[in-house]
């Protein structure tokens, strides 16, 4: 991909000296007004708020505020600094003029460096909570993301919200989706989007984080994500790389779970911040090792699952903008909310934090299965574009980086504010593969410089190679995913509470299914 020509229009108009100052933001090309977020600062340094007070968010270092089309100043001082940012694939805007009196008026023209959308690509964010429905639809403009899932949960107190269908605010370009987050302290937290009626109970949440009292009984999933099939609705485990949750590897084995959110709260190259499923598996850290949730990822890729990623925010406030994180689906036809979905669930695209990632292998993209016999040799190509600079690019076979490219600090650079980097690798199959990209940040290199500590992050999903009609099937991850299982059930056995003996009866059988299903020789894919 070629980034396009890339700059900043700035125009200073006459007007009244008594009038506000206006700035508009229009885009390069079309002219037409774009909504975005914007700092602005006097000539010490000094934060200036926008008249009205709009929504605001805390991002690289500044308060910026959400405006649509443009904003006014009452009382602008003598020079002023502006910087207009709009999401992952616009170039920020940057510059500092002096306010004459009778110079009232400036115009922002933003340009693109790639337009994900000719390129047949759509954005969301699976996981925002606590915004008004105006609110979200004015930020994902901002943020330039086409599709946000707002969600319901024992704590946000807005259940009014929900209807069961494409929230009305929505229109060609913008959808919002009212689902349900359904959350247990230990199990886990999924997501449930595309949903018809809210799953009870709402509230409150199951069990207690680690050490808070007794809290509440404890909800199994497994009913939970049944209802959701019911409902013909799309399942996600919500911050899979923070929470993976006791019950992950029987619902994912189940085939529950449509995708894990690789990306949320915690940087996905850490270990995980709950460690729950290890802790109470009755196993010994020597017996069953705490993983980072890259690598728990890969174990279910390695196991034959044919799992997608997904990324959200999980805003909650302003210390985080909607779609920080974000997975870009490849659509095939339909568009909107339905055609993101349907890409998100086949797992046709990439999550990032800010690198647009491109990957394919022999020409094949991200969610499609080629079927091969005996050895063959494959050419997989990676690039990369990012607005934030980042250390790694790395091509992944069944777990294993068999392909790096590095750019250290000093030899980082972005040409025409863009920093991009390509790799590509010749790879030699005798076994059934899945083959992805990535991209990361080192902290010993580079610290991280996005909200909550995450580093420049993304992953595209999987190409998958099958050798002889058989899917990835490597014993050691099955023989670990089974060992979590294992700890799961000692927790029921244990440490639950369930409301009624029968209910503990329910997890104690699903497990049993779910180490069935791992214990089998075939693929375990089509489980799901």
């Amino acid at each position: 991909m070629v980034a396009a020509a890339c700059g900043l229009s700035l125009a200073v108009l006459a007007g009244s000296g008594t009038s506000p100052l206006r700035i508009d933001i229009l885009d390069a090309e079309t002219g037409q007004p774009l909504a975005a977020t914007v700092f602005l600062a006097d000539e010490a340094g000094r934060p200036l708020v926008p008249d009205g007070r709009p929504p605001k968010v805390d991002y690289l270092g500044h308060t910026r505020y959400y405006v649509d089309g443009g904003l006014s100043v009452s009382s602008p001082p003598p020079r002023l600094t502006v910087e207009v940012r709009r999401g992952f694939e616009t170039l920020p805007a940057l510059r500092s003029f002096e306010v004459g009196a009778d110079a009232r008026r400036l115009e922002v023209r933003l340009r693109r460096f790639v337009d994900m959308g000719r390129l047949g690509y759509e954005s969301g964010d699976t996981h925002v909570h606590l915004l008004s429905l105006a609110d979200s639809y004015l930020e994902m403009r901002a943020e330039d993301m086409p599709v946000l899932n707002l969600l319901t949960s024992d704590f946000t107190h807005d259940a009014e919200k929900f209807t069961g269908h494409l929230d009305d605010i929505s229109t060609k370009e913008s959808s919002v989706y009212v689902g349900q987050e359904f959350r247990d302290w230990q199990h886990g937290h999924v997501i449930l989007m595309d949903l018809r009626k809210i799953v009870e109970p709402l509230s409150p949440a199951g069990g207690s984080l680690i050490g808070e009292g007794p809290g509440h009984p404890h909800h199994l999933l497994v009913p939970v994500l049944r209802e959701a099939r019911r409902q013909h609705a799309v399942t996600s485990w919500a911050h899979f790389e923070n929470l993976p949750g006791i019950e992950s590897a029987i619902d994912i084995s189940l085939g529950l779970i449509d995708a894990v959110d690789l990306i949320t709260y915690n940087d996905p190259t850490g270990l995980p911040a709950h460690w729950a499923p290890w802790k109470e598996s009755g196993f010994s850290q020597a017996e069953f090792t705490v993983m980072r949730g890259l690598d728990l990822y890969y174990q279910y890729l390695n196991a034959g699952f044919r799992l997608p990623i997904g990324a959200g925010s999980d805003k909650m406030g302003d210390d985080i903008p909607v779609g920080c994180n974000r997975f870009y689906g490849r659509l095939e036809g339909t568009a909107g909310y339905a055609g993101w979905l349907s890409a998100f669930k086949a797992g046709r695209g990439f999550i990032t934090n800010q690198p647009m990632l491109f990957f394919t292998v022999d020409g094949h993209q991200p969610g499609e299965v080629v079927s091969f016999s005996g050895r063959r040799t494959v050419s997989a190509r990676a690039e990369v574009q990012s607005l934030l600079p980042f250390v790694n690019l790395e091509i992944v076979v069944n777990g294993r980086e068999v392909a790096t490219r590095t750019t250290l600090p000093q030899e980082a650079h972005a040409e025409g504010g863009v920093y991009s980097a390509r790799l590509e690798a010749t790879l030699d199959l005798d076994e059934s593969a899945w083959i992805a990209a990535r991209v990361n940040n080192d902290p010993d290199i580079r610290p991280a410089p996005l909200p909550r500590g995450l580093g420049v992050f993304a992953h595209t999903d999987p190409v998958y190679f099958d050798r002889d009609g058989r899917g990835v099937n490597i014993e050691a991850s099955r023989r670990y995913l089974t060992k979590y299982v294992d700890g799961a059930r000692h927790w029921f056995e244990t440490r639950a509470r369930f409301t009624t003996d029968s209910e503990r009866q329910q997890a104690l059988a699903a497990a049993a299914e779910a180490r069935k299903v791992l214990a089998g020789s075939g693929p375990v894919a089509t489980a799901r």
